[in-house]
């Protein structure tokens, strides 16, 4: 969790913007995701994994980190 926390800080600090505002951000991108999530990417999210009604950054920003450093898509 401290390594988000940094991560929403220094792409705040980019775009000259407040770490809550790139949550914000974060959170009203996967919502519109999640409303979209029938059509080819439907696998994908039914592989994630999330404790509440729809995913948070928090939770879904690693596991899509993680799927791509396994598939080989994330250079590391």
């Amino acid at each position: 969790m401290a390594n988000f926390q940094k991560m929403l800080k220094e792409i705040a600090r980019r775009n000259g913007t407040t770490p809550e505002h790139v949550r914000q951000e974060m959170q009203r991108a996967i919502d519109r995701a999640w409303e979209e999530r029938n059509g080819q990417a439907a696998p994908l999210w039914a592989g994630l994994t999330f404790r509440g009604e729809r995913p948070t950054p928090e939770e879904l920003i690693p596991q899509l980190a993680a799927l791509m450093q396994k598939n080989g898509t994330l250079a590391g």
